[in-house]
């Protein structure tokens, strides 16, 4: 099928509508009468329009008239657009909300892993990546979360850390330095954390690093230069903004590469890389005091 092109003339857009409108009749085993009676318009302007001496644009009118005819939208007989469907059929497919799912293992996540197979995994976390964490910042996080009890958060974060040990895994996180930094001054939510519960967590991390590395890469970036809502892209199949209670899912390729790109730059501009990131953490972990 032809493409559209921005620089098309009157005669070219015409053709080009004529290409679409009789491929379109044949893929939908629809002859001139038919159209016509669908459309409510004359068969002769069916016929008219399929001419090949034909060079100009049929009426406003018509175009929509014939477009939901044939179940297309007017801008791709019209040669405006590659795709027939309309904006809002797009959207529905390439955005979804799913909703977190409480009180046990995120069937979401645990679906799109699979679905994910051995394809890259990107993440900036919500707080300090699940599969690193210790016991005690568990305890401390999910003391009071309706969503899940301590015990099965905990449940959740061996599974994951069974996953990144598997061969083949290939998973990337990155997150602010400073989200590090506050932790090993116990600000904000680990405030009821003890000095040898930070050091243990942040020691913890550290050869996390170390044994995981390099199928998981832990890489920091800088607050002050650049910001990130959660997110984890899948692969190249399907990208996750997480806003608490559910997820912003999208699953077209432009949605997906967008927030591949936005990730990549915070991994560009990281003031500290995977392979230095168990002795920034150990050192972090030695000034804890």
């Amino acid at each position: 099928m032809s493409e559209p092109s921005q620089r098309m003339t009157r005669s070219e857009r015409a053709r080009l509508f004529r290409d679409r409108l009789s491929e379109t009749m044949q893929s939908q085993w629809l002859n001139r009468s038919t159209l016509a009676e669908r459309a409510g318009v004359d068969r002769s302007t069916v016929s008219l329009l399929l001419s090949e001496q034909q060079t100009r644009l049929p009426s406003g009118h018509v175009v929509a008239d014939l477009a939901a005819a044939l179940n297309v939208t007017t801008d791709w007989l019209l040669g405006l657009t590659t795709t027939t469907r309309a904006p809002g059929e797009i959207l529905r497919e390439s955005m979804q909300v799913a909703e977190r799912a409480p009180g046990r293992s995120d069937a979401n996540i645990e679906r799109w892993l699979k679905d994910a197979g051995d394809a890259k995994v990107r993440n900036v976390p919500a707080s300090l990546p699940e599969f690193m964490k210790t016991e005690a910042v568990m305890t401390l996080e999910y003391a009071d979360y309706a969503g899940k009890s301590p015990q099965q958060a905990l449940a959740e974060t061996q599974a994951r850390l069974t996953i990144s040990r598997m061969p083949g895994s290939d998973v990337e996180v990155v997150l602010p330095r400073q989200r590090l930094e506050d932790f090993a001054r116990r600000a904000g939510i680990w405030a009821d954390l003890s000095v040898e519960d930070v050091r243990e967590q942040l020691d913890h991390m550290a050869n996390l690093c170390d044994e995981l590395y390099p199928s998981v890469r832990l890489h920091l970036f800088d607050q002050r230069q650049h910001y990130s809502a959660p997110i984890t892209v899948f692969g190249q199949r399907r990208a996750v903004i997480y806003v608490g209670s559910s997820y912003f899912v999208f699953n077209t390729q432009e949605h997906v590469q967008a927030l591949t790109r936005h990730f990549d730059q915070l991994v560009r501009d990281a003031r500290v890389l995977s392979h230095e990131a168990s002795a920034w953490l150990r050192s972090l972990s030695a000034q804890t005091g």
